[in-house]
């Protein structure tokens, strides 16, 4: 019998295999801990090959922070330019966040991590977040339009930093269903005074 020749992966592939196995290297051994050559042996490459592909532990992780930022963005783009009303849009958007946490548990906890000690990873981190932010303050004026930008960017803040903390949490105690976990934050923000102080002018 004769076996079949391995198809070679292509450049793509290897790219896509490299940052699965960083985003699970990050998130089981944190940043800080986590090294080039476990990555490598994780994504079955070379050092050299993985060089190739990002020269740095550093390049590599802004990479998987900003795939992950960018995926979560553009979901909220789509719950925005859809026809539900403010609160359906805002309860959506929520439920997204937490079914990525839900369904993809390593790739949460890399963008909830911030590295102690490597000062331009936690740069970058930062960095990340800020964007992160700026996709929930337009979220927000397609949800609640009229309000004032430096209203909507402090509210994207705390939402932000909110719902990571939720996340965090949920990740640890796994208990309550997605569902349950929307509804309280949902609940907090919108029938409490988050709406109203972007309302006011």
């Amino acid at each position: 019998m004769v076996s079949r020749a391995r198809r070679r992966l292509t450049a793509e592939e290897r790219r896509a295999k490299i940052l699965s196995a960083a985003v699970q290297a990050f998130a089981t051994d944190g940043y800080d801990r986590t090294s080039m050559d476990r990555i490598a042996a994780l994504s079955k490459v070379t050092k050299p090959v993985l060089y190739d592909h990002f020269p740095s532990k550093q390049a590599l992780f802004l990479t998987v922070l900003e795939s992950i930022r960018d995926g979560l963005i553009a979901k909220g783009k789509a719950i925005a330019q859809a026809g539900d009303g403010p609160e359906r849009k805002f309860r959506r958007a929520v439920d997204a966040f937490l079914q990525f946490v839900e369904r993809q548990p390593d790739a949460a906890r890399v963008l909830l991590m911030v590295p102690r000690d490597d000062a331009a990873a936690a740069k970058i981190s930062r960095e990340v977040q800020a964007g992160a932010a700026a996709g929930i303050a337009a979220l927000l004026a397609a949800v609640i339009p009229g309000s004032p930008s430096w209203r909507r960017r402090a509210a994207a803040e705390f939402l932000k930093e909110g719902l990571h903390a939720v996340a965090e949490w949920w990740l640890e105690n796994p208990g309550p269903s997605r569902e349950e976990i929307v509804d309280v934050v949902t609940g907090l923000v919108w029938s409490g005074q988050l709406v109203k102080g972007l309302q006011h002018n």
